[in-house]
């Protein structure tokens, strides 16, 4: 099958910061690396986010926080703008073997993007990075009470619960979100191709999706640096990422001080300074490069990662395996049980400190099981995820069964850099 014509994405935010942003780049780097023409539409400004062989095209848009409160209530359910101009756009450039490619709409582009994505639905791939095509807070969490929410989607039960993180006012307006978007999505069940970031988020979105067609493309994991030689022999414990709440990074703090183990925290968060006040005696290392981390992991003996929310794919525990590291894990993130089963890691009950504790009091007791979970990490770690060329490969196959030979002159060309 035939390359397309062009492959046009699309995320709110130019900046690769974040999971979403950062996948969206890296494909756009990797589809141009391949001779194929690359836009990169951005519901805000591309300055300063230049990527390799990528046209870049900003919408001109604002971060709904940017906004005044009415305004955006308003544009965060259908940003007329952006509309307008995806509009204008596709009608003026697009050709048969032009695939268009979203990423994270939920904030800048809004439920309006569908809309305006209508008419090449059929050559549409929507990324689910997250819940928000099924949940009204995008994470199936019930935030003031940290728990995991198996409610249906704006079924009565959903919309009577307050599960935001800020008010039940913002829950309603989600609410209001969600109905606006199941509206625009109904040309996209029929014709648009969802990209699930892990198997295990099928069933959640399946029930707000009826009939969509879904295929599952795992992040690309590379590991944080050298394999970690030897971690029976080493006595370090790790947390890598947000130091926040929901993290479970309260629950690991207080474990690792029932056992007087120092546990070393990587990460910044809105719980940070609090912590650091409460658990002086654990390393706090705040935002830290890549490569320091990839160092700093030489000298541990197991990664925790401790969420207490149903995390589609869970960047670091993958990574860590990929570091040859073994893993302690919440069974609240959607891979526990494939992580489990590949013999790389341990699971606990999400949010259970005493739990965590005597987890950890046996990974910290017995160098025979941590030298035999670290083998597996080695040996599992290559087929749980895609290398980054692998991933590339994955969205070119998918992007040729959309595509056909375009009957019209070549200059037609595709979306450009402007209009």
């Amino acid at each position: 099958m035939p390359d397309p014509d062009r492959v046009v994405i699309l995320n709110d935010f130019a900046s690769a910061e974040g999971g979403a942003g950062y996948l969206a780049s890296r494909l756009a780097e990797g589809v141009a690396a391949r001779g194929v023409p690359v836009t990169f539409i951005t519901g805000d400004d591309p300055a300063g986010a230049a990527l390799p062989g990528v046209t870049p095209l900003g919408l001109g848009g604002a971060g709904l926080l940017a906004s005044g409160a009415a305004r955006a209530a308003v544009k965060g359910l259908r940003n007329r703008e952006v509309l307008a101009q995806m509009r204008a756009l596709i009608a003026a450039h697009d050709t048969p073997g032009t695939i268009y490619h979203l990423h994270n709409w939920s904030n800048i582009l809004s439920p309006a993007i569908f809309d305006a994505l209508a008419p090449v639905a059929d050559r549409c791939v929507i990324h689910a990075h997250d819940f928000f095509l099924a949940c009204p807070n995008g994470a199936f969490l019930d935030y003031p009470r940290a728990a995991i929410c198996r409610r249906v989607p704006l079924s009565l039960g959903c919309v009577t619960t307050n599960c935001d993180k800020r008010a039940y006012s913002h829950k309603l307006w989600r609410v209001v979100r969600n109905g606006v978007l199941a509206t625009a999505l109904r040309p996209h069940l029929k014709s648009a191709s969802f990209v699930l970031i892990h198997e295990a988020m099928r069933p959640w979105l399946a029930q707000s999706l009826p009939g969509a067609r879904f295929t599952a493309i795992r992040n690309p994991v590379t590991p944080f640096g050298p394999l970690a030689p030897a971690p029976e022999a080493q006595r370090g414990i790790a947390h890598i990422g947000q130091v926040q709440r929901l993290k479970g990074v309260f629950e690991l703090a207080a474990a690792g001080e029932r056992l007087g183990q120092q546990i070393e925290f990587f990460g910044s968060g809105e719980d940070l300074d609090d912590l650091r006040r409460r658990y002086p005696s654990h390393l706090w290392h705040g935002h830290t490069d890549r490569a320091v981390v990839g160092q700093r992991l030489q000298r541990m003996r197991a990664v925790v990662v401790a969420s207490q929310s149903p995390e589609p794919f869970c960047m670091a525990a993958f990574e860590s395996i990929a570091t040859g590291l073994p893993l302690v894990l919440s069974d609240a993130i959607l891979a526990a049980p494939e992580l489990r089963d590949s013999g790389a890691a341990l699971t606990f009950p999400a949010a259970d400190t005493d739990a965590l504790t005597a987890t950890l009091r046996r990974v910290l007791a017995d160098d025979v099981m941590v030298a035999t979970m670290a083998a597996a990490a080695l040996r599992s770690g290559p087929a749980l995820s895609h290398g980054l060329p692998d991933w590339v490969d994955a969205h070119l196959a998918l992007y040729a069964t959309l595509t056909q030979p375009d009957p019209l002159p070549a200059q037609m060309g595709g979306v450009p850099a402007h209009a």
